[in-house]
């Protein structure tokens, strides 16, 4: 391990990380363990990151960047912009789904501030996304919208909304049961449609 470069040994850590966190949860998850998996002292760990909240931190770093990538091929060479718009919340479902033991709740409540400026950032580039999807069928005349950002920015802050409306009982840090979140997904999806026969009129 020692020819490695610092990028690699850091990517090494956190690949290892996010599978112990994607399989036991993050919170279940000591830095002993993720040492063991990679054969190396713990001590090798704090090297690149002081704690386990940064590791953390670096990990849904790691998975926003897959992320937005997957949400950017949605929004490139649209031929439907209705169902782009459809494919967005697909998007977000799996990767819901597949890292929900990251306890991405939690540490928004919790986290530094930086967390929270980078959560603001992604919903950002979501409107943003929204809006060039948005633009492309006004485009080919799929839509007929005025102002394609601000009813991307209205689209965006409604799914979201149902986030934390649709559950009865909702903390911040709390994760969605299955059933519950198949169920705000059902909801996003109504009011997507609600939105294209809006944006269709």
């Amino acid at each position: 391990m020692h020819t490695e470069n610092k990028d690699e040994m850091r990517d090494k850590i956190l690949e290892a990380a996010l599978k112990r966190f994607t399989h036991y949860g993050a919170g279940k998850t000591t830095m002993n363990e993720i040492a063991d998996d990679l054969h190396c002292s713990k001590a090798s760990l704090y090297y690149y990151f002081p704690d386990k909240k940064a590791m953390h931190l670096a990990v849904l770093e790691k998975i926003a960047e897959a992320y937005f990538a997957e949400m950017e091929k949605v929004t490139t060479n649209i031929t439907s912009a209705a169902a782009a718009l459809h494919n967005i919340i697909d998007v977000k479902k799996g990767f819901i789904s597949k890292f929900c033991r990251l306890e991405i709740f939690k540490i928004q409540k919790d986290g530094p501030s930086v967390f929270q400026e980078g959560v603001k950032r992604a919903k950002q580039i979501e409107i943003g996304l929204t809006t060039e999807v948005i633009k492309a069928g006004v485009a080919s005349g799929e839509f007929k919208v005025d102002n394609p950002a601000q009813t991307a920015d209205l689209l965006v802050q409604s799914l979201v909304g149902l986030r934390f409306s649709v559950p009865d009982h909702f903390s911040n840090d709390e994760e969605l049961d299955e059933e519950t979140f198949e169920l705000v997904i059902e909801k996003q999806k109504l009011l997507v449609d609600f939105f294209i026969k809006g944006m269709k009129g």
